[in-house]
């Protein structure tokens, strides 16, 4: 399965569209898919999965959501798929982020698309430098411990 990889800083134009890096759109036809799947993630970005990668999120990684609180399994289940939308790339290679997504991750000009493997996260781009900073130093701790 392709990752999407890379970090890449882009501008939210006035009608909420933003540009798509052309190799998250070469996956994207490679795998003959017509729209990216978008929707809210944790720590207030957005999450923007291939069709194949959504696919999978939804057959074989039904663990992530078992929790031992069948409540609260349905209610996190609830808010990702109910705020899901498809997002079909344009002439220009942008997609449309609709207003309820924007403003649950706080986006405003400036956007981070950072790839994380199974998918990628939109991020507002001070919001992205402030959760980075930490996650820098994580990792730098975690390099005595991990062989990568």
């Amino acid at each position: 399965m392709p990752a999407l990889i890379g970090r890449y800083e882009h501008a939210l134009d006035a009608k909420n569209r933003v540009f798509v890096p052309a190799r998250y759109r070469e996956l994207l036809a490679a795998e003959q898919g017509r729209h990216f799947i978008l929707s809210i993630g944790l720590d207030r970005c957005l999450y923007l999965f291939l069709p194949s990668q959504w696919e999978q999120l939804l057959t074989s990684r039904q663990e992530e959501f078992r929790l031992k609180d069948k409540r609260k399994q349905r209610a996190v289940r609830r808010v990702l798929f109910s705020n899901a939308v498809e997002a079909p790339v344009d002439e220009q290679g942008r997609i449309l982020i609709p207003q309820e997504l924007k403003g649950y991750a706080g986006l405003r000009k400036r956007i981070v698309m950072a790839g994380s493997g199974t998918r990628a996260e939109l991020w507002d781009d001070a919001l992205f430098a402030k959760e980075h900073a930490p996650a820098m130093n994580l990792f730098r701790k975690m390099s005595a411990d991990v062989d990568l």
